[in-house]
């Protein structure tokens, strides 16, 4: 279980980043002259991830006077990568709209939102998305910012396990034997009403 809940951790605080590095490395300008000349939400998404990792935000400091020269620092810019995901999200880019999800749920660049994020996710969850299907599934079944619910964290996990995501299978046993047993609760909750309504004993 431990297991379990660290990996939904996991999975919010880092998969702005592992799409980034699925990613190739972009030229910010020309990504930037797609995005807002062309309308581009590819490119719009790119700049999301640049301003999210801070490879384009980067500032210099002095690593130390004696040595004499600057380092590069990355410095994310969440607001500007939420403006950038979310023009690229409302044009339908998948992984914009999961990476948007990523910041409501984090509070990062915005305030926190687990009903803003459960709604991005689910339009790339629908679209096929197997992190932000898994991404939902354990939202539900740890009952982070919404009504726990083992239905929908099965039909989600059900999903992201039928495109092969290892977790998600591991998972979904965990939580098909919680619904099984709330199941089996119910049916015999009614075959005990029912009896007391026949009065049959």
């Amino acid at each position: 279980m431990l297991k379990f809940l660290a990996k939904l951790l996991l999975v919010l605080c880092f998969s702005t980043a592992i799409y980034a590095e699925q990613q190739p490395l972009f030229d910010f300008n020309e990504e930037y002259q797609k995005a807002t000349k062309q309308n581009d939400a590819e490119a719009q998404y790119h700049l999301g991830l640049m301003y999210a990792d801070g490879s384009y935000t980067k500032r210099r400091h002095f690593k130390a006077v004696e040595n004499g020269f600057e380092q590069q620092e990355a410095k994310p810019n969440y607001t500007q990568a939420k403006q950038w995901f979310e023009k690229a999200a409302n044009q339908g880019n998948i992984a914009a709209q999961h990476s948007l999800a990523l910041l409501y749920y984090n509070g990062q660049g915005t305030k926190q939102s687990y009903s803003k994020g459960i709604e991005w996710d689910t339009k790339a969850a629908k679209k096929g998305d197997a992190v932000a299907q898994y991404t939902l599934a354990t939202i539900y079944y740890k009952g982070t910012g919404v009504k726990q619910n083992y239905f929908k964290a099965k039909q989600w996990f059900t999903k992201a396990a039928e495109q092969n995501y290892s977790d998600a299978k591991e998972n979904l046993v965990i939580v098909t034997k919680k619904v099984n047993a709330i199941v089996a609760k119910q049916q015999a909750k009614k075959k005990q009403a029912s009896n007391n309504d026949c009065g049959c004993y």
